[in-house]
């Protein structure tokens, strides 16, 4: 390999490293949205138009305003929820310049003082990227719901409500 391919080579690596990281850093900017109750900065991380989002028995979105205004701010926007997304074992692929995929293990953890629960859900989000004007934008997610526990407190007690490896069925 001479000099030239060499070059070629690792500007087409760092192209990808940068992606990925890029990447990262989009799924980062969501999960703290979400945990901000931030809608706007929700909104901002899928890409306009055609989004699928798949979150199974939560419901089935076509497009990011239906997202935010049919789940996230009905279900997630109140002073009496309080919500921890962490995801982690990013394993993203860069598909092409414009486009990636990515599988991220959820732990969710929502404490709502209303209801006087606590659930903890595990799960897989599969992404699809799509990159915008310049920023990586998510395209499809789809979660895959792995574990939940779903405890009722009152003062002085913690009660079991679920523990179950999926929340079908």
């Amino acid at each position: 390999m001479d000099v030239e391919q060499r070059l070629q080579a690792l500007e087409t690596e760092l192209g990808r490293l940068s992606a990925m990281e890029e990447i990262r850093q989009l799924k980062a900017r969501y999960l703290n949205a979400c945990d901000r109750q931030d809608p706007g900065a929700v909104r901002d991380c899928f890409a306009e138009g055609e989004v699928i989002i798949d979150m199974s028995y939560f419901g089935h979105c076509a497009n990011r305003d239906e997202f935010v205004d049919g789940i996230f701010i009905p279900r997630g926007c109140h002073d009496y929820v309080l919500d921890m997304h962490h995801c982690a074992n990013p394993e993203i692929a860069i598909v092409d310049a414009e486009r990636a995929t990515g599988v991220w293990s959820l732990n969710y953890r929502n404490i709502n003082t209303n209801d006087q629960t606590v659930t903890m859900i595990s799960a897989l989000y599969h992404d699809e990227y799509r990159r915008v004007d310049g920023l990586w934008k998510i395209a499809r997610s789809r979660t895959e719901y792995r574990t939940a526990l779903h405890l009722l407190y009152e003062p002085g007690s913690l009660q079991l409500q679920t523990a179950a490896r999926t929340l079908m069925g």
